[in-house]
């Protein structure tokens, strides 16, 4: 079996100190974005899960291996798996690669083996806040701790320049740094009739002091407002198609992990080969 598991952007991003099963509340607008990870997963005989990334900083314990664990303790399902991921989203980066993955998994095996899909709430808390919005697979507005997701018909078509710098931010580490840090000014920005603004824009400035000077750069290049998402470290601005086609070209893609056009879409999570 195979499937393709996408990445996200977070147009806004408000965190609250609020602390339940020791994770904070949110308040999100999040989009899929056209950017993806391949997934090949097969049955094997061994009593024990394969898991393989194509890269080597995956740790031994990871979003496929929570969401395996999780639905193992919510059924009867018995087989374990060689599972192989083909990384294009980029780790430690704001944009929800392990998430998705583990969304992914769920969506596939729930399918397959006719296994009840676990809660909203349970994934949030076992395996990751943000995969609850990839299970759904629609631009949502996120609440609670990841396990409320409400569906946005977001009509408009959402073009951006996506930029992946170098420094990484674990989200771990960010949120540790949010509550350490007083948040007080936040600054929203408008893009048409979106509000665009991110908690996580000062915990990850101090993080990666960097990030401010690689932002001011892409301004002044590019003439266009550039945005945090999620934890970070990725940076997106908003525009026309043809409009960011030209700008993109201003971009040394050479200093970066990860230069793209990407779009807003819906998708749901479908095998494409057996």
């Amino acid at each position: 079996m195979k499937i393709n598991t996408y990445a996200k952007i977070n147009l806004n991003l408000k965190i609250s100190k609020d602390i339940d099963d020791g994770l904070h509340n949110i308040s999100s607008l999040i989009v899929p974005i056209d950017l993806y990870d391949s997934i090949e997963i097969n049955e094997t005989n061994n009593d024990v899960d394969n898991i393989r990334f194509d890269i080597e900083v995956i740790p031994k314990e990871n979003t496929i291996s929570k969401a395996l664990n999780l639905l193992r303790s919510k059924s009867n399902l018995s087989v374990f798996f060689d599972v192989k991921i083909q990384k294009n989203i980029p780790i430690e980066a704001g944009l929800g690669g392990g998430s998705s993955n583990a969304a992914g998994i769920i969506s596939m095996l729930t399918k397959k083996y006719n296994l009840p899909m676990p809660s909203y709430r349970e994934i949030a808390i076992n395996v990751g806040s943000d995969v609850p919005f990839f299970i759904t697979g629609k631009p949502s507005n996120i609440l609670g701790i990841g396990d409320i997701v409400d569906p946005v018909n977001l009509q408009k078509d959402i073009n951006m320049i996506l930029v992946v710098p170098n420094e990484k931010i674990s989200t771990r580490n960010a949120f540790s740094k949010f509550d350490e840090l007083s948040q007080d000014n936040l600054e929203i920005n408008e893009y048409e009739d979106l509000k665009i603004f991110n908690d996580f824009w000062i915990p990850a400035c101090t993080l990666e002091p960097n990030l401010l000077k690689i932002k001011n750069n892409l301004e002044s290049l590019t003439n266009l407002e550039f945005y945090l998402s999620g934890s970070g470290s990725s940076m997106f601005c908003l525009g026309d198609s043809e409009e960011l086609t030209k700008k993109i070209d201003l971009i040394d893609l050479n200093q970066f992990e990860l230069v793209k056009l990407v779009k807003k879409i819906d998708f749901s999570f479908e095998t494409i080969s057996d």
